[in-house]
């Protein structure tokens, strides 16, 4: 019996050659897109689940919330937090470890490779009980500067993995080099896990003494902070715990009193936010608490997850109603089969049976072709969106059987209608009726399904054009300097040649200048601290003190960025003063200031000018008086998706670990060469690392650059499914009333008038799919924009909203306007004839 089912499956298929192709083609492209996107979604689920004891351990997060500036968040927390936080809840952690990368460079023999080396505590593999390949956690950090390494890493130095004892050479530290013994290897980590830790050293006292800002604080949030929480432990619990500290013991109140708009009323949490966040939520929940400080892996989005869920469901929607409008349809044409079948012996149940065997049959083949074709898509699709994503269903077999299931519903979806609805009727009723078994209410469904798929078509359009329109409208803003011709080198390592490295740079022939900075644009980092406006009797705000951003710039470094002041002057040698001093005998030393037009009104003043000359208190680096010699425009250092921040300039000589190199020659690659001749002349020994400006500012919307090219992708497909669906609705329209378009011809009615009412039969529905999908699409939008502080007026949704409801008519037109010539043009004599 089966066999027979399958066998009449396939004639059916054959002699409906082209609804099987439609129906098979729509299905198999919707299904393709929807494994693709639920790839993407497994890639970037589970992450950091694999780790012993992964549900007990947090990380700290921390935020500062100062009223009227923006809000400073970041993932890492500072240096005094975790030993602070441990003695204050013994009862709530059973281990704390802290992270804090540092870049050296790291050599064997000749080989040399700029790497970041993570400094952990000695309690780190309690908290990341990770396995070893050699050696073990009690014996890693055993001796002062031992090493532990990925398996990775030890192939790339040594090319195998048994490499404990061996040497590698970390420069520099204090301008020295040091050798780090390799004490243990622990496995490669795997895919789905935030950890990025090719280099781990136990923190050591005397290397951090000359990062006093990275341990010895309170304040500056420059490591990664983790704790394993006793068994059974609430998150909930700790993070009161967390807060009650901040508020009666830590010295963050204190603190925050130096600050002009806090009121002496205010709790230290009304202002300092010591989050905490479970390790397996981390890498798709961390960053809306990231702000422009990245994480140790690049982070991943919960929301665009979550969007493209529910795009996925809308695809497979829409490939679905396809088939089920089109089986249907052709099934109301074959009551006369059905009813042939009973008479000859078959029962109701037999008869549904067949109708369901051959929507599976269909669904079936639909899903080995989209397999297929998965294969064929993967290395395009994953480079498109940056992730390596593995396929493989035997590897997998509940993937396998979530597919299996998926089709099955959807056969069962299409093969239900004529399964139950055709089998009941009696085989007199039909055979004594020319009629098909096609009924008022059954066009009904489909039309409304066509107005449903085509709503989810035109609204992922929609989003679609308004996602590239912010992305573009993004990187048009005027960023207020020049950023064409630009590269970038890392001269951190460079130290003391690093004016020897600027001279001779310059005197290639392409090069027009080469200037130093503690960032270059896209690396806009928070750097707060307090200034305070040293009072000269015109007091210009209710306190003098103000937590401001703030970066360190070289001579020449606004000149070559064409930023020019709005008053006063820039940094310049000629006047000798300027660099920030550290040899001060009275214990406050010199230098100048610039500061952006955001500072300047922060500190009160009516204008630009009557900054200029005041003088700045900060305490940091030994405590400085600094002069306001100029103001400059606010500039875009960082991506329009934050806010500007009242930023103070100064020129700071220790703190100049960026290069940028202005050129005029087109002839880039032959200009890289000399630069790394130059390099390796000055700097022996150290890799150089070059980058193009641009790229570096593209960067900062690769998260919107990726979904914008998933829903292009992902919307032109749901396009072509939907048009697929309603060409073979239109051809079946226009078979069943090749009759009625005859007589038409016959009584005098033109070929125009024909297509224009097949045409505008099917131009309705999708009409009315753009009333569904607009309201649903500006909605959706709205609460997208809320992500960027510059963004486009929501307007202009609407003439998008327009363009799309036009582009999808016209589609419309398209598909249905061949059926519809074809068979206006038909000889009638052929339809009207007696069969």
């Amino acid at each position: 019996m089966f066999t027979h089912y399958c066998i009449s499956a396939w004639r059916n298929v054959v002699k409906n050659t082209l609804f099987s192709i439609i129906n098979i083609f729509g299905l198999a492209v919707g299904l393709t897109s929807c494994i693709l996107i639920l790839l993407f979604i497994k890639a970037e689920s589970g992450f950091d689940s694999w780790v012993p004891n992964s549900e007990r351990i947090v990380r700290l997060h921390t935020a500062y919330m100062f009223p009227g500036q923006a809000d400073f968040l970041t993932v890492r927390s500072a240096g005094k937090m975790k030993d602070a936080i441990t003695n204050y809840a013994p009862n709530y952690v059973e281990e704390a470890t802290r992270i804090a990368p540092i870049n050296f460079t790291v050599s064997r023999d000749k080989d040399a490779f700029s790497e970041r080396i993570m400094f952990v505590d000695a309690s780190f593999f309690d908290v990341f009980d990770f396995p070893f390949v050699h050696g073990d956690k009690a014996n890693s950090f055993a001796k002062p500067l031992d090493l532990v390494v990925t398996e990775r890493t030890a192939i790339k130095y040594f090319g195998s993995t048994d490499v404990i004892g061996k040497t590698l050479t970390i420069c520099c530290i204090e301008d020295k080099t040091h050798n780090f013994a390799i004490a243990g290897v622990i496995k490669d980590f795997p895919s789905n896990s935030h950890f990025n830790l090719d280099f781990i050293v136990r923190i050591e006292p005397e290397i951090f003494k000359l990062y006093p800002n990275i341990l010895d604080t309170f304040t500056s949030v420059n490591v990664y902070t983790y704790f394993k929480l006793m068994p059974n432990t609430k998150l909930e619990d700790f993070q009161q715990r967390i807060y009650q500290w901040v508020d009666n013991e830590s010295p963050f109140y204190e603190k925050l009193l130096e600050h002009a708009a806090i009121s002496e009323s205010a709790k230290a949490t009304d202002s300092v936010k010591h989050r905490v966040m479970p390790l397996e939520n981390l890498h798709l929940d961390a960053k809306p608490y990231a702000g422009t400080m990245g994480d140790l892996s690049p982070m991943g989005d919960r929301v665009m997850i979550n969007t493209f869920a529910v795009v996925a469901l809308l695809i497979i929607v829409i490939a679905s109603i396809n088939f089920i409008n089109l089986t249907t349809a052709k099934s109301s044409q074959r009551a006369k089969e059905v009813a042939m079948r009973k008479v000859l012996g078959a029962s109701r149940s037999q008869v549904a049976l067949q109708f369901l065997s051959e929507a599976v049959v269909l669904v079936y083949i639909a899903l080995f072709f989209a397999l297929a074709a998965v294969e064929v898509l993967l290395p395009i699709y994953s480079n498109a969106i940056g992730i390596e994503i593995q396929f493989s269903l035997l590897a997998n077999p509940a993937m396998l059987f979530g597919f299996l299931l998926l089709t099955f519903v959807i056969a069962l979806g299409a093969g239900i209608y004529p399964a139950m609805y055709l089998s009941r009727y009696m085989p007199g009723d039909i055979l004594q009726s020319s009629k098909g078994a096609e009924s008022a209410s059954s066009a009904n469904v489909r039309f409304a399904l066509v107005i449903f798929q085509f709503a989810i078509s035109i609204f992922l359009l929609v989003c679609t054009g308004f996602i590239y329109a912010q992305t573009m409208y993004a990187n048009a803003i005027d960023v207020g300097y020049t950023h064409q011709n630009k590269l970038v080198l890392d001269v951190g390592s460079a130290g003391d040649n690093k004016s020897r490295l600027q001279q001779e740079m310059l005197a290639l022939n392409a090069v027009t200048s080469v200037v130093f900075s503690s960032e270059v644009p896209s690396q806009d980092n928070e750097n707060n601290t307090s200034f305070t406006l040293i009072d000269d009797g015109l007091a210009k705000v209710a306190s003098q003190t103000q937590l401001l951003n703030h970066h360190s710039m070289g001579y020449g470094f606004f000149e070559a960025y064409n930023i020019k002041p709005l008053a006063g002057r820039l940094f310049s040698e000629a006047y000798g003063s300027d660099a920030m001093s550290y040899n001060s005998e009275e214990g406050t030393n010199g230098g100048s200031a610039i500061l952006n037009e955001s500072a300047v009104k922060k500190f009160g003043f009516e204008s630009s000018e009557q900054a200029i000359g005041s003088t700045l208190f900060v305490d940091a680096w030994g405590g400085h008086n600094l002069t306001i010699i100029g103001v400059i425009p606010d500039v875009y250092f960082r991506s329009v998706k934050f806010s500007i921040r009242p930023s103070v300039y100064m020129l700071n000589p220790k703190r100049l670990s960026w290069a940028t190199v202005s050129y005029t020659t087109k002839n880039v690659p032959q200009l890289i060469t000399a630069i790394e001749k130059v390099w390796a002349s000055t700097v022996p020994m150290q890799p150089v690392h070059i980058i193009f400006l641009n790229e570096m500012m593209a960067a900062q919307y690769k998260s919107e650059q990726i979904q914008a090219k998933l829903f292009s992708a992902f919307s032109f497909l749901a396009i072509l499914i939907a048009c697929l669906g309603l060409y073979g609705l239109a051809a079946f329209t226009a078979e069943r009333r090749a009759k009625e378009i005859s007589i038409r011809k016959v009584m005098g009615a033109g070929v125009r008038d024909i297509v224009i009412l097949l045409v505008w039969q099917f131009s309705r529905p999708v009409l009315l799919a753009n009333l569904i999908a607009w309201p649903i699409a500006i909605y959706a939008m709205a609460n997208w924009l809320q992500g960027f502080t510059y963004r486009l007026e929501l307007y202009w949704v609407l003439p998008i909203c327009v363009v799309a409801g036009i582009l999808s008519l016209l589609v419309a037109w398209l598909t249905v306007g061949g059926n519809a010539a074809k068979v206006a043009n038909a000889n009638p004599i052929k339809a009207l004839r007696c069969e």
